[in-house]
């Protein structure tokens, strides 16, 4: 009788782990990764963890995101901050000095066909972007 339960408990236990094997491998192969496009201007005491938050929540969410920091001429550390972080994840994080207007419209041509989220880090109102936000 023992056996018999614990078989049917093991037949039971072995579906639920093929069913979320399942939904994990589909859900990882439908959706592609967030663009996260960053526009900062003296953000230096904030943007380390802006970064590191997207990060985390992508672990979290089990989704790949990226991220493109356009610095608007910071008179602050902003940009070495995210160049040294982009050097640990130069696949993730890429740090771009805006020069000209054009260059944004450049980077959302880039990601035409993906999801893009485009977020002024000095708008409050655009911070609900961030994951940890909502």
């Amino acid at each position: 009788m023992i056996i018999g339960l614990l078989s049917i408990f093991g037949a039971y236990g072995l579906a639920i782990a093929l069913v979320h094997f399942g939904w994990y491998r589909l859900r990882r192969s439908r959706l592609g990764p967030i663009h996260y496009v960053l526009i900062t201007k003296n953000n230096a005491m904030h943007i380390e963890w802006y970064l590191r938050s997207l990060l985390f929540v992508s672990r979290l969410k089990a989704r790949e995101v990226r991220i493109v920091i356009l610095d608007e001429s910071s008179e602050d550390e902003t940009l070495a901050i995210v160049e040294r972080l982009a050097a640990d994840r130069p696949e993730t994080i890429e740090a771009v000095a805006w020069n000209e207007a054009g260059q944004l419209d450049e980077i959302m041509t880039r990601y035409d066909d993906e999801e893009v989220v485009l977020v002024r880090l000095a708008n409050e109102k655009e911070l609900i972007q961030i994951p940890l936000f909502q």
